[in-house]
């Protein structure tokens, strides 16, 4: 007889404890060990119960797998660019599937079955669903950023990351390493995305005149690509580059102050933190009952010239312009942030 319940569930809130059971009983026990009984044991209530909504194991772990997979789902990242955004998205995403391919693909060669004459693609389908499919938020913003053109581009090209890094987790069992999800975004998907975009754009007779918002915009692209260009041969994005350098210079923040110097919102900035501290770039540590963040030896050594490459963009933006006509610009930039909301006296 199963344990006394402590209180009666019902409906969705029974059915989702039996499958949360059932899901805790496969990652402990195994598929070949885990059976209805142990399952109702551990959810504290009867086989009958079970076999009410479930004919066998199989239908069951199936349903737990789903489950799982469902109440867990990964936020799309805000990291300021599209080549940031599918970094960190592709980075989270197979690292979260890899634990619950490798115990999926333990319960198949333990003899769960996914259904007669079920096709690899319906097996692939049933465990991970469209967890690896963009949910639109990342390609809409690179959209509102100016980076693609979503009218010009197909779904089968962007769906291409997703279904690259879903092949090798199938594969390997394993996320991808870095560099293979680094190549995937650099060497494929962006290369064909800004092709695409390139031959499909207007003549530059028929483009209409920029407004002022377009000129600080191509402005800020052509100091973020020089930027990028050295943080990659640092093994770093952008945004892990920016984040280092701030920390050099303010060692010991809390997480909060690195959201508003990135402008985006703490759960992004939780997740580029822990894919440093992964690398042992970024260390957090309790402090006056806050958790307050600093860059290691390690992180501070991959930034070392940070500082220089900033000037040497602002160089390159600003290398057109004589001595007074520069000096007139950084006068009215300073006018204009003055007025601005949040500005620093002498900023």
């Amino acid at each position: 007889m199963a344990p006394e319940t402590v209180r009666r569930r019902r409906g969705e809130q029974l059915e989702s404890a039996l499958l949360a059971a059932g899901w805790d009983e496969l990652v402990e026990a195994g598929y070949a060990r885990l059976t209805m009984e142990s399952v109702a044991v551990r959810a504290r209530t009867s086989e009958a119960v079970l076999y009410r909504r479930w004919a066998n194991k199989d239908e069951l772990v199936l349903a737990a797998m789903r489950r799982h997979r469902d109440v867990n789902p990964i936020a799309a990242p805000d990291t300021g660019s599209l080549r940031g955004d599918l970094l960190a998205y592709l980075t989270a995403t197979s690292e979260a599937l890899a634990g619950f391919l490798a115990i999926a693909a333990a319960a198949a060669f333990s003899g769960l079955s996914f259904g007669d004459g079920a096709t690899p693609g319906e097996v692939r389908d049933q465990i991970i669903g469209d967890r690896l499919l963009p949910r639109g938020a990342i390609y809409q913003r690179a959209q509102d950023r100016g980076e693609i053109d979503l009218a010009h581009l197909s779904a089968a090209v962007l769906e291409l990351p997703f279904q690259l890094v879903r092949h090798d987790l199938l594969l390997d069992l394993a996320p991808p390493r870095p560099a293979r999800i680094r190549s995937i975004v650099d060497e494929v998907f962006l290369p064909l995305v800004q092709s695409q975009v390139k031959d499909l754009t207007p003549s530059r007779e028929r483009q209409p005149e920029p407004m002022p918002g377009d000129l600080f915009r191509s402005i800020r692209q052509a100091q973020r690509k020089r930027i990028e260009e050295w943080s990659r041969t640092r093994d770093l994005t952008f945004e892990q580059a920016m984040v280092l350098g701030y920390l050099e210079r303010q060692p010991g923040v809390i997480q909060r102050d690195v959201a508003e110097m990135s402008y985006t919102t703490p759960a992004n900035v939780s997740l580029l933190l822990k894919g440093l501290e992964r690398r042992g770039l970024v260390e957090r540590r309790t402090e006056g009952g806050r958790k307050r963040v600093s860059a290691t030896p390690a992180g501070l050594g991959l930034v070392a010239g940070l500082d220089a490459v900033l000037a040497e963009a602002d160089e390159m933006v600003f290398a057109s312009l004589e001595p007074d006509e520069r000096a007139g610009l950084e006068a009215l930039v300073a006018k204009i942030n003055a007025h601005l909301p949040g500005a620093v006296e002498g900023s």
